[in-house]
């Protein structure tokens, strides 16, 4: 994307050009830190620290639909993450800069927890939410842009793809998995990317030494801002709406507790 293909980037070079990817990194290691030393990774210290728990959301705290997403279970679930986000995190970030990023990363991560509290009430936790919004947004630039980007363009496209469908297999063959965050995050990335990824356009240059055959370029046009305001909006709205839904399906038992109805 706005590289020739031969042209490589270091690891060191990807992750300074995402200062935002660095310090969701950042976060998402000092949030495990923090749980592991304040007792570790069990359920009851996890619901402490904000993890996802549905009769606590009915309850009015909805906080707990923004911060399981800088929560882990274990070290592999964070290590996992962690590797999407920096490979695939870096590369969006790059693409559609690093404000339209964060708007893709923390709405995915939101609609991500809205969707596992419509699935059911239990307990949860994890960055992938988040991850798969940056999977949907960078599918759908890519869907948008094939023909600008040309043949290496299809072939990133084919390769998010297989990438999705392999974790959806997992997801749907394993238990323990969350799908219907997965889902979520999937579906509010793709919505975001449709409308504020930029749109790329081909170009002839005319240079003395073209020999009369045009070189191509690409330009980038990125979409305004009030695009992102109306993501933003679009999101939110749909979040709400949803949670205000699966909130009213929960009845009040005799001790003021909140439980699925």
């Amino acid at each position: 994307m706005r590289q020739y293909p031969n042209q490589r980037r270091s690891f060191t070079a990807s992750i300074s050009g995402s200062p935002v990817t660095s310090a969701i990194a950042g976060l998402n290691i000092l949030f495990f830190l923090g749980v592991l030393v304040t007792g570790g990774a069990d359920t009851k210290n996890l619901l402490d620290w904000g993890a996802k728990y549905g009769p606590y959301i009915a309850e009015g705290q909805y906080w707990r639909l923004f911060l399981p997403m800088f929560l882990h279970v274990g070290f592999f679930h964070l290590l996992t993450n962690l590797f999407g986000l920096v490979i695939f995190g870096s590369m969006v970030e790059r693409i559609f800069r690093t404000r339209n990023f964060l708007v893709v990363y923390l709405l995915a991560g939101i609609m991500g927890n809205v969707a596992s509290y419509l699935a059911g009430p239990n307990p949860g936790v994890g960055a992938s939410g988040s991850v798969f919004g940056v999977f949907g947004a960078l599918g759908v630039y890519l869907l948008l842009n094939r023909r600008a980007l040309g043949q290496q363009g299809r072939q990133q496209l084919t390769s998010i793809g297989l990438i999705i469908g392999i974790n959806v297999v997992l997801g749907l063959t394993t238990s323990g998995i969350d799908n219907a965050a997965h889902m979520g995050g999937l579906l509010a990335g793709g919505l975001i990317a449709y409308l504020i990824a930029p749109r790329e356009r081909l170009f002839a240059v005319e240079t003395p030494f073209n020999f009369g055959t045009p070189r191509l370029a690409m330009r980038t046009g990125p979409q305004p801002g009030s695009r992102v305001v109306l993501a933003v909006a679009v999101i939110l709205v749909l979040a709400a709406a949803v949670t205000w839904y699966v909130t009213g399906t929960y009845e009040t038992n005799i001790l003021g507790q909140k439980v699925p109805g």
